[in-house]
C-alpha cells in the first residue's frame, strides 16, 4: 500500500504525524499483512497529482483537503458553508454520524476516491491583516482579501465586503509583503507554517469556515480488501483521525499563544458579532452552492448540525 501526503515533513510535523500514526496502525494491525509505503513531502507530485493518482489506482491512499477535492467532487464545498458550525465538537458529531458517512459514500461513488475518515484541515479559518484591526465585520470592508481561487470563497469574501484576491499557496507570503493581497484567511496551524505572521500582525476569530480533511483510498482496492483487512483499515484510520483532533486543537491553542507572544493583535468574535457576520455570508454562500449541488445535501447538513447542538447541550 503505497501513501503519499502532500504536507513537507519537516515543515508540517502536525499533519506529518497523524498521517503516520494511519500508516503504522495500518501495518500493526494487519500483522504486516498490508505494508505501508509511506511518501510524505509531496515525493508523487502535488495535490491534484495524488488525487489523480489514487483514483487512477497507481497508489492507494493520500490526503485530500475539502479544498482540493472540489474540483472533482463539488458536494464537498457543502462542508465550506460559512459561519455552519457552532464549534469543532459539533463539527465532529456531524462528521462522524450519518452525514458525514453519506458524503463519504457519495465521494466513492462520484469519484473512485473514499474518504475513510474525517480529519481538521487545521481548524477554523480566520481573516487575518497586515496593520488593520479586526474586530467587527465592518472592519473588514475594503480589504484585498486572498483567497484559494474557488468561486465558494470567492463568494464569502465579496459578501464581507472585501476584495477577493486569488493567489496560490506558494505566492501566498510575497502577495502579502508586496501589497498585492492585504490579508488572508487560514487556520492558525497552517497559518504558522510559512511564517506568515511577519507580514499579517492583526487576525479575527471569526471562523468563518471549519476546514476539513481526510484519509482517502481507492474505492476498488479498499472494496476488494477481504473483511478483516477492511476492519483493519478503517479502525487505522479512526485512531488517526483522533490523533488528528487532538493535535488541531493542541496546535491552535500554541499557535496563538505563540502569535500573541510575539505582537500579534487576535481578538475574538462575539457571538452577536458572528451572527452579523452569518447573515452576510451565509445566504450568498448557499445561493452560490445550490446553483452548483442543489439543496438536498445542504439541508442535510443543516439537519444533522441542528441535532449534534441539541445532542451536545447548545440549544
Amino acid at each position: 500500500m503505497t501513501y503519499a501526503v502532500t504536507a513537507p515533513a519537516m515543515e508540517n510535523a502536525f499533519s506529518y504525524t497523524n498521517h503516520e500514526v494511519f500508516a503504522r496502525e495500518v501495518e500493526a494491525r494487519s500483522g504486516a499483512r498490508i505494508a505501508v509505503t509511506f511518501l510524505p513531502g509531496g515525493q508523487l507530485g502535488g495535490v491534484e497529482s495524488t488525487i489523480n493518482q489514487v483514483r487512477d489506482g497507481v497508489i492507494q491512499a493520500n490526503d485530500p483537503s475539502d479544498v482540493s477535492l472540489a474540483p472533482i467532487f463539488p458536494e464537498i464545498q457543502v462542508l465550506s458553508l460559512p459561519y455552519a458550525f457552532t464549534s469543532r465538537d459539533v463539527a465532529w458529531r456531524v462528521l462522524d454520524g450519518p452525514f458525514g458517512q453519506k458524503l463519504a459514500d457519495l465521494a466513492a461513488e462520484k469519484t473512485g476516491l473514499r474518504p475513510l475518515a474525517w480529519f481538521e484541515n487545521g481548524g477554523f479559518r480566520n481573516f487575518t491583516s497586515a496593520d488593520k484591526e479586526m474586530k467587527t465585520v465592518d472592519d473588514l470592508a475594503g480589504l484585498k482579501m486572498r483567497v484559494p481561487p474557488t468561486p465558494m470563497y470567492l463568494t464569502i469574501v465579496e459578501s464581507l465586503g472585501m476584495s477577493p484576491t486569488p493567489v496560490p499557496w506558494g505566492e501566498l507570503y510575497t502577495a502579502l509583503q508586496t501589497g498585492v493581497a492585504d490579508g488572508q484567511e487560514n487556520a492558525i496551524p497552517t497559518f504558522m507554517v510559512p511564517k506568515l505572521y511577519e507580514v499579517q500582525k492583526q487576525m479575527i476569530m471569526d471562523g468563518h469556515i471549519y476546514a476539513a480533511s481526510a484519509v482517502a483510498v481507492n474505492e476498488e482496492w479498499y472494496q476488494g480488501l477481504p473483511d478483516d483487512l477492511k476492519a483493519v483499515i478503517n479502525q487505522a484510520a479512526n485512531v488517526a483521525k483522533w490523533t488528528n483532533r487532538g493535535l488541531a486543537v493542541s496546535n491552535e491553542m500554541a499557535g496563538r499563544n505563540y502569535l500573541e507572544g510575539i505582537g500579534v493583535n487576535i481578538n475574538d468574535v462575539t457571538a452577536a458579532e458572528k451572527e452579523r457576520f452569518r447573515a452576510l455570508a451565509q445566504p450568498a454562500a448557499r445561493r452560490w452552492l445550490e446553483g452548483e449541488i442543489g439543496s438536498e445535501l445542504i439541508n442535510d447538513m443543516q439537519a444533522a448540525i441542528a441535532t449534534a447542538e441539541e445532542e451536545l447541550g447548545y440549544r
